[in-house]
C-alpha cells in the first residue's frame, strides 16, 4: 500500500488566501491551523480514479473526506461544513460563515488538493500535540 503525506504550499503573497494544500493517499491527516474572522470559502478537488495508475485501481472505495476541527476542543465544527464525497473525481466550493481557529482532518484516496479563502490568517502549523487523531 502506498501511503503519501500532504504537502504545504503557503502562499504569503497572495490575498485572502489562508490555506493551500494538496496531496495523496488514505488516513487521518491533519492539515495546517487557521483563524477566520468571518465568512470563508473551502474550495476542493479529488481525485482517485483509474486514470491514476493502479496504485488506486485496486481500491474498492472511493471516498474523500474533509472533516472541520476546532482548535479550542478538537471537535468537529458545528457551525462549518465540510466536504464528505464519494465517487471517482470531483470538486467544488463550500462557502463557511462562522469564524474561529481551525484546522481540517482528511481521510481520502488517490490525490486532493483545497484551499481556504477569507479574512484572517494561516499558522503554518499543524494542529495543537493535545488533539489526537487515532
Amino acid at each position: 500500500m502506498l501511503i503519501l503525506a500532504g504537502t504545504y504550499v503557503y502562499r504569503q503573497n497572495t490575498p485572502g488566501v489562508l490555506v493551500d494544500e494538496s496531496g495523496s493517499g488514505p488516513g487521518g491527516e491533519t492539515t495546517e491551523i487557521f483563524t477566520v474572522s468571518g465568512d470563508w470559502d473551502l474550495r476542493w478537488s479529488y481525485d482517485c480514479s483509474s486514470s491514476l495508475g493502479s496504485q488506486y485501481a485496486r481500491v474498492d472505495k472511493c471516498d474523500f473526506f474533509l472533516t472541520v476541527k476546532q482548535l479550542s476542543n478538537c471537535q468537529v465544527s458545528p457551525g462549518n461544513q465540510g466536504v464528505t464525497q464519494h465517487g471517482g473525481k470531483n470538486q467544488g466550493a463550500v462557502h463557511n460563515h462562522a469564524g474561529g481557529t481551525f484546522y481540517f482532518v482528511i481521510d481520502a484516496y488517490g490525490s486532493w488538493t483545497f484551499t481556504v479563502s477569507g479574512p484572517g490568517r494561516g499558522w503554518g502549523i499543524g494542529p495543537a500535540h493535545y488533539c489526537s487523531e487515532g
